[in-house]
């Protein structure tokens, strides 16, 4: 099913590209218009359908953390990066700050890349122009604490559990481009990893989202389908590093 979907519409957004690349030929201003939306959408229905997807798999256990171990400020950093440009058009302020005694944790690296970026364009998302978005990692008892903060519109205190639902928008978020399941997909990542993932917010007054993670997964547990508590990780090893000649 994920080829099925995805491959015709991959080859819809690739040839898009190619027109506003105008390596055919140039366009006018109202075709130029309509391939640029044709773009965006197809870019909008691709993330849906990889959100959907992912969903899935939680939900049917099929999908657990592919563990190894990384160096958490460099996903951060990374992550900072990926949306730099964004933040500098909206005229928002994007910054981190990492304690560095934190090192290397054991996770899935792409899962918690995607909560970052989640997290991050969420924060971008309801942030106006001079606004400020920042993200923090810090030692945490037996784990680390990261939070996403931003000063935007901020969320009622009545919806605050709403969002991590899925298809779940509050707010002004409907106005927003988005699939309602950013938030929900990122706390199941979280708690795959025997972690947690809250928000802080009042309206007018920002929000913080909050995750933790144990340092390491050997006694990480989260719960199956079935609410029984099981392992759920799966350990990569690093490739071994080639002698040198």
């Amino acid at each position: 099913m994920s080829h099925e979907l995805r491959t015709p519409l991959n080859a819809v957004i690739g040839f898009s590209e190619v027109l506003q690349d105008r390596l055919f030929g140039d366009l006018n201003e109202k075709q130029a218009e309509y391939v640029a939306d044709i773009h965006t959408s197809g870019r909008h229905l691709l993330t849906l359908i990889n959100d959907i997807l992912d969903l899935s798999k939680i939900e049917a256990g099929r999908m657990g953390p592919q563990v190894a171990p990384f160096a958490l400020s460099d996903v951060v950093q990374n992550s900072v990066a990926l949306l730099r440009e964004r933040a500098t058009r909206q005229g928002i302020a994007l910054g981190f700050d990492v304690d560095p005694s934190i090192g290397f944790i054991e996770a899935d690296e792409r899962m918690i890349k995607q909560v970052l970026f989640n997290l991050l364009s969420n924060a971008l998302k309801f942030t106006g122009q001079g606004g400020h978005v920042d993200v923090t990692a810090r030692g945490h008892a037996d784990g680390v604490l990261v939070s996403v903060h931003d000063d935007g519109v901020g969320i009622a205190e009545a919806d605050q559990a709403r969002i991590f639902e899925e298809f779940q928008q509050v707010g002004t978020a409907h106005l927003q481009e988005g699939t309602g399941l950013g938030l929900a997909i990122s706390r199941r990542f979280i708690e795959l990893h025997g972690g947690t993932l809250r928000v802080d917010s009042e309206p007018g007054n920002g929000s913080t989202f909050t995750f933790t993670l144990p340092r390491t997964q050997d006694s990480a547990v989260v719960p199956d389908p079935d609410g029984a508590l099981q392992p759920a990780v799966t350990r990569t090893k690093r490739p071994a590093a080639a002698p040198l000649p």
